[in-house]
């Protein structure tokens, strides 16, 4: 019987790959590299001046750039790295990590650079890319079909049903929180308001769990820089992830996308095909996925009165594919302002 099955497995990988493999490349290489001190902001934009010039590459959103050189393809994806700057690669052309177009660019620039060693970081990016690929945005790199699809789109469905009339109710109410982060700091950025005389720090962080795939964590501290108190009537965002967002995509993600898959039909290869099939998430990790999540899956802040020269601290979690700023409301002797960030 497990002889017949893993035959089934393999038949099916092989009428699945032979259906595919003609009109897309196997996909040869992923690397990635991390530009030492050199923030993104400053590396995308001589990126996109220098890239600009070529009349192969398309770019994409996110910091990210496709190119078709006769028969090759690759895709390349910056990403920051809080001072650093990471930068990813996959390509089905023969690929030399050590010299290449890539390589030498920061050769021109005068980068120091190193290959990535952070592997929370190369799981990320790796599904990013599979992610963005499966939505056929990518026709010249291969990968393989998300087997899950209907069965993700299933759940959503009837999480957005539970969730209709429940906004309210479904939010954990905000509460002051001052406990460190135990999590890696991606990103940092810093606004001033001169009308408001208010100053915004916002901080990204890479959630240690499985929901890591989808959401990121976000820190915003918000100090009153005058002598005066100050009251945030409102915190708003066109968009946040709520816990049973995360927790659903968690429960229905059962890719293995943290096995070997560089050989172009890396799930199904790795796996016998079981990735494919549906297995449930065990209760252990979703047990932790809930509790590293709700600390920031509070509802936002209103009516909170800022004392003069003071802080406040609020976090939450944005959608990695679409991340939407919060938007300020303070009302300061009278005056109303608002602002996003």
């Amino acid at each position: 019987m497990k002889k017949m099955l893993k035959g089934i497995c393999v038949l099916s990988l092989l009428m699945l790959f032979s259906a595919t493999a003609n009109a897309a490349g196997m996909i040869k290489d992923y690397h990635a590299y991390r530009i030492k001190d050199q923030n993104i902001r400053t590396v995308v934009p001589v990126v996109d001046n220098i890239l600009s010039k070529e009349a192969e590459v398309k770019k994409l959103a996110g910091n990210a750039y496709y190119a078709e050189y006769g028969d090759e393809h690759y895709y390349m994806k910056f990403y920051p790295a809080l001072h650093d700057t990471d930068v990813y690669i996959v390509t089905d052309g023969e690929y030399d990590k050590n010299s290449n177009g890539v390589t030498d660019f920061f050769k021109s620039q005068n980068y120091t650079y190193e290959t990535l060693e952070d592997k929370e970081a190369y799981k990320e990016y790796k599904f990013d890319f599979v992610d963005y690929a499966r939505s056929g945005a990518l026709d010249g790199l291969f990968t393989l079909p998300d087997g899950l699809k209907p069965l993700k789109k299933g759940m959503s469905k009837i999480n957005d049903k539970m969730s209709k009339g429940n906004e309210k109710t479904s939010a954990i109410p905000y509460s002051v929180d001052n406990d460190p982060i135990d999590l890696t700091r991606i990103d940092t950025e810093e606004f001033y308001n001169a009308e408001a005389n208010v100053t915004v720090t916002i901080n990204e962080y890479r959630l240690k769990n499985k929901e890591n795939k989808y959401v990121h964590a976000f820190e915003y501290i918000v100090k009153n820089n005058s002598n005066t108190d100050i009251k945030v009537e409102k915190v708003y965002s066109e968009r946040l992830a709520a816990l049973k967002d995360v927790t659903t995509s968690t429960f229905v993600d059962l890719d293995r996308l943290d096995v070997a898959d560089n050989l172009g039909v890396p799930l199904a290869l790795a796996t016998g095909g079981l990735s494919l099939g549906f297995t449930v998430a065990n209760n252990v990790r979703l047990a932790r996925v809930i509790k590293e999540s709700t600390r920031f899956a509070h509802s936002l802040p209103e009516n909170y009165d800022l004392k003069a020269n003071s802080s406040m601290r609020i976090l939450c979690l944005k959608f990695k594919d679409d991340p939407k700023p919060l938007q300020f409301t303070i009302r300061k002797q009278g005056q109303t302002y608002q602002f996003t960030y």
